[in-house]
């Protein structure tokens, strides 16, 4: 009889355990639904996001031609509002440009004055960033073939293609590397010129 108790026992126990083992292993697969369910909630708020992300620069393209003026073949295809050139792709045309003074072609520089005095891309425009929204009605001609964006390093440069391109710019060339990555000529008085203050005694 003691056997038959010890061996329901232990049956009870081995149910048990895989009872636990059961429910843990329940517990982990809901804990992952949850997982999944919460990032798929994330993708789909993202989704009217995205479609608008896509669908904005068809629609400045659309609104640039209606209003006779051009597109690049390139921007359209890519879906792009401005395109990335490196500092030596930005160079190759700037100099072969400069050398007929076509005035197709304008190099903007939207660092702040003093970087500016330091170092620039000869013959630069200078529009600071923080500037731009009141300066370049009148101090950016739409009209060029090419507008060259450069910076330091490429970040204000592409937030300044971004802003300019949503106002019906789309002759915008964001040099991503910046002033750090060109290697043509410069211009400017080559360092900053910090003011020393000396003490009044002897």
């Amino acid at each position: 009889m003691d056997t038959i108790l010890w061996v329901i026992a232990g049956l009870g126990l081995a149910t048990g355990l895989a009872a636990i083992r059961s429910a843990l292993k329940l517990a982990k697969q809901v804990a992952q639904l949850k997982r999944e369910k919460y990032y798929s909630d994330s993708r789909l708020k993202r989704v009217p996001e995205d479609i608008r992300e896509a669908v904005d620069p068809l629609r400045y393209h659309l609104a640039k031609l209606a209003a006779g003026g051009s597109v690049s073949r390139e921007m359209i295809l890519e879906g792009r509002l401005f395109l990335d050139v490196s500092a030596e792709e930005a160079q190759t045309v700037i100099d072969r440009e400069g050398e007929g003074r076509s005035g197709k072609v304008l190099v903007l520089d939207v660092r702040t004055p003093k970087e500016y005095a330091v170092k620039r891309i000869p013959g630069a425009k200078l529009v600071p960033f923080e500037e731009l929204d009141r300066r370049y009605r009148q101090e950016i001609p739409e009209a060029m073939e090419k507008i060259f964006v450069y910076c330091m390093g490429g970040e204000r440069s592409r937030s300044a293609c971004d802003f300019l391109s949503r106002r019906g710019y789309t002759n915008l060339y964001n040099i991503r590397e910046g002033l750090q990555g060109w290697r043509g000529a410069t211009e400017g008085e080559g360092e900053l010129r910090l003011v020393q203050i000396q003490s009044s005694r002897p």
